[in-house]
């Protein structure tokens, strides 16, 4: 890391000694050291500065993305780019460096890795004599300043592996049924060598034992540095749990212990109706299967899903799930395959593969119960694209995965979590694209607004939209995405308020947004990993009741309505054997259902577009690049994402309010038209390719003659998508970070084309693996090249070592856009003038 501190503190610690972390999972477990921050990490970042330790500062800097947009993996701060609005980028890094993130944004932990046990003991017994408030030792007085912005440094103990969150499920989970045995999941420390993890395994599944308790399955992924069990224990064990007290809370072979991965759908509410037989769904489809999904068991044989579903069974046998509890798998086949039922889609013409994951549980489906849901996934996609037992892979063309499962025990709280790793090594290793749901909060919220739920009815549907919007703003600490919906690689969806059903609802029940596709109340909200945007886009999820709980304060939560709101979507019969039942349902799940469609829909223009005349586009390394950009592609925040800006914190700085809209819907609702559609005066122009670390590619598009002199409003959307690799036990978790440059190298694309106001704030696009951005003319001519190109680059940076010769492929998706009042065939004109080689190297 560099050359020692000087002024007296490389007795302390020197920067190849020490290693800092916003992950403990990357730390070996005898040297991890805990620092608690009070306040904001930025004042901690600025004190370390002062007290010689600017090394130290710009680790927690670049883990925390604090004092302004800098991107450590690019080296690109946004004081390059354009200039937004309102202010301007300098103004957005004064706010950063200026004003606390509040505590539901980031972490207050920092975790250090200490060389030996030596300086390990040598910085604590340091602290326990500041605490003591003991005088400095000679040389170590800024080493005092620096303390007095902690509240805690020790070692790894019960309070980090047993969080408030994990005793706090544990309560709500005795409370159900008390004193009966409860399963946790229980994370190891990754162990790499061998002989140090057989002494951990062997000494923890004796502890267990000892309580009387059983390990029912483990799990080891290396790649991802996992190592977990599952664990049945009685119910005195988990009550030690609760209390930090006992063998395994005190066990320091032992990460964290946590409620088994929460993922339970049930239905509240069933109003099941008949749906008449389509002679379309016996049709032998002829394209190729390019999706998957991974879900509970659907009724194969369902009057309108039959001969369009192969279901691969592998740990949740059919005879797990009787046929009339198969609600969840059945509806999100429904929706991939045929859309809302209420507007009468056809069914796509490719048959859709099924891994069952989830399994019937009295009134939920859940992963199986004795099993790691992270090995049921793992072991489910690596059959899909490799095969197992010497059988050949199922889906050998699958490159889009539907995954709309999560862990509802917690939300995101800025660690990767495990789930989230396993799928952004899975995307990588398989080059597929998973399609994930931003998970669904049940959990009521409180509405200051209004006292009552009659005067929540009572308001005009404006007034009602805006504080129920502020509200689930207010509360985004407790509802945020659900893991792995964090996960780098894949395409994250909210749910908007919106379905095909034309009926309305009684005058005792509220409609939150009216006719105003807003996210539905129960989407989960962002952010992402380093604060990137998440979800990424939002699709249609139905729509959903305000539902009032009243007491001091009213509480809202939002709820299915079984008759009148929601997508229309295939169901078993609860209560017979009708293949022919349909139901109404809403939520998250249901819009990363439609986002696979969509990517389907794409799939059929590619097959035949001129993209799939050398070889198949679903076979190459892109492909799941492609389908990402171009279902972003589609996405704005339009007039929902103008009322929101304007609602949410209407007094404060216009970053901020950017902040809480992307929060909720990322780069905004996708227009599935303006993908697969086209017209004379648009035309989507497509790119593909891999690159490596520090090259910059080239892209010029031919744009024709009648553009250049014209003054005439036009707009260009670029989209850019890649799959990275990852590094799980590095701050550097997304190894390459790609960007839209000019000409020059900077992000100021061209002159006389602004980036528009309503969308995500640039430095959280520059983030994750999509950037989507809006730029407009602004009545000045396209800026041409010499030879009359309109040109962008793409331009790769990787801190990682040993990523010179990994080629990641990314894929562009460019729309140029001019007024109707242009007299010429826009699209014609462009696609005669494109070589076969659009592209140069640098």
């Amino acid at each position: 890391m560099g050359p020692a501190i000087d002024k007296g503190f490389s007795d302390i610690l020197d920067r190849d000694d020490i290693e800092v972390a916003d992950d403990p999972s990357a730390l070996a477990p005898e040297r991890a050291l805990v620092i608690e921050i009070i306040g904001s990490p930025e004042r901690f970042v600025n004190a370390a500065s002062k007290v010689g330790l600017e090394w130290l500062a710009e680790e927690v800097a670049t883990l925390r993305g604090v004092r302004s947009y800098f991107d450590p993996a690019t080296g690109v701060s946004d004081d390059d780019d354009e200039q937004d609005e309102e202010g301007g980028l300098d103004a957005d890094v004064e706010l950063l460096a200026n004003e606390d993130v509040t505590s539901d944004e980031v972490s207050g932990a920092l975790y250090l890795g200490m060389p030996t046990k030596a300086t390990f003991e040598l910085l604590r017994s340091l602290w326990n004599k500041f605490k003591a408030d003991e005088p400095a030792p000679d040389k170590h007085g800024d080493w005092w300043k620096l303390f007095g912005l902690l509240h805690q440094l020790r070692p790894w103990g019960p309070e980090d592996r047993i969080g408030e969150a994990t005793r706090r499920r544990l309560r709500e989970e005795q409370s159900r049924t008390p004193g009966d045995d409860l399963r946790l999941e229980v994370d190891l420390w990754y162990r790499g060598d061998g002989a140090t993890r057989l002494r951990a395994v062997t000494e923890f599944r004796a502890n267990v034992e000892l309580l009387g308790g059983t390990v029912l399955d483990e799990e080891r992924i290396d790649e991802i540095r996992y190592h977990s069990a599952l664990i049945h224990l009685p119910g005195d064990a988990v009550d030690e749990i609760i209390a930090r007290t006992g063998t395994l809370a005190l066990d320091d072979d032992i990460m964290s212990i946590r409620p088994q991965n929460g993922f339970r759908f049930a239905i509240d509410e069933l109003i099941a109706t008949e749906a008449e037989d389509d002679e379309e769904s016996s049709a032998d489809p002829v394209r190729a299967s390019i999706a998957a999904l991974l879900d509970g068991w659907p009724v194969e044989n369902h009057a309108l899903l039959r001969n369009r579903l192969d279901v691969i069974e592998l740990e949740v046998a059919d005879s797990m799930a009787p046929v009339n509890r198969r609600f969840h798998g059945t509806a999100m086949a429904s929706l991939i395959l045929r859309g809302d039922l209420s507007e009468a889609n056809p069914p796509i013409d490719r048959r859709l593969k099924v891994v069952p994951v989830l399994m019937p549980d009295g009134s939920f489906e859940t992963p199986p119960k004795d099993k790691l849901a992270l090995g049921v996934i793992h072991r489910a996609v690596k059959e899909l694209k490799e095969g197992t037992g010497g059988l050949e892979a199922s889906g050998p063309d699958v490159v889009v995965i539907n995954h709309s499962i999560c862990d509802e025990a917690f939300g995101f709280a800025g660690t990767m979590s495990a789930w989230a790793r396993l799928l952004d090594h899975l995307a990588w290793k398989y080059k597929v694209l998973f399609v994930i749901s931003a998970g669904n909060i049940r959990d009521t919220f409180e509405v200051p607004g209004y006292k009552t739920g009659a005067a929540m009815r009572a308001a005009t549907a404006e007034h009602r939209r805006a504080e129920l919007l502020r509200a689930v703003e207010a509360s985004k600490s407790q509802r945020t995405i659900f893991a792995p919906a964090e996960s780098v690689n894949a395409l994250t969806v909210a749910a908007a308020h919106a379905d095909g059903s034309t009926l309305s609802l009684p005058a005792n029940l509220s409609d939150p947004f009216g006719d105003v596709a807003a996210p539905i109340l129960a989407s989960g909200l962002g952010h992402g990993f380093n604060r990137s945007v998440k979800p990424d886009v939002m699709l249609p999820g139905g729509r959903q009741v305000a539902h009032p709980t009243e007491g001091a304060m009213l509480r809202v939560h939002g709820r299915e309505h079984p008759d009148r709101f929601g997508q229309s979507v295939a169901s078993p019969d609860p209560h017979g054997g009708h293949l022919d039942f349909t139901r109404r349902s809403a939520g998250t799940s249901n819009a990363a259902a439609l986002a696979t469609r969509m990517a389907m829909l794409i799939g059929d223009v590619l097959d035949d577009s001129p993209i799939n005349t050398e070889q198949p586009w679903y076979t190459r390394p892109t492909a799941p690049c492609v389908l990402k950009a171009l279902i972003a592609h589609g996405a704005s925040w339009g007039d929902l994402g103008q009322e929101m800006t304007g609602v949410h914190i209407p007094s404060g700085h216009v970053v901020r309010r950017k902040e809480a809209v992307s929060r909720a819907i990322g780069y905004g609702a996708v227009d599935s038209d303006r993908v697969v559609g086209g017209g004379g005066h648009r035309v989507t122009l497509l790119a593909e390719d891999s690159i490596r670390k520090e090259q910059r590619h080239e892209w010029r598009i031919p744009l024709p003659t009648e553009l250049r002199s014209s003054v005439e409003f036009r707009r260009i959307v670029v989209t850019l998508a890649w799959l990275t690799p990852v590094f799980p036990n590095s701050s550097q978790y997304r190894a390459v970070a790609l960007d839209l440059v000019g000409t020059s190298g900077k992000t100021q694309l061209w002159e006389g084309v602004q980036r528009v106001s309503n969308q995500p704030a640039v430095g959280f696009a520059r983030r994750g693996t999509l950037i989507h951005a809006v730029y407009e003319g602004n009545r000045k001519a396209i800026p041409f090249g010499d030879d009359g190109d309109f040109v962008i680059n793409v331009q790769s940076v990787s801190k990682m070592p040993h990523m010179s010769r990994v080629d990641v492929p990314y894929a562009m998706a460019v729309t140029i856009e001019v007024a109707d009042s242009i007299n010429a065939d826009i699209a014609a004109s462009i696609r005669s003038r494109v070589m076969p080689q659009t592209r140069t190297r640098n």
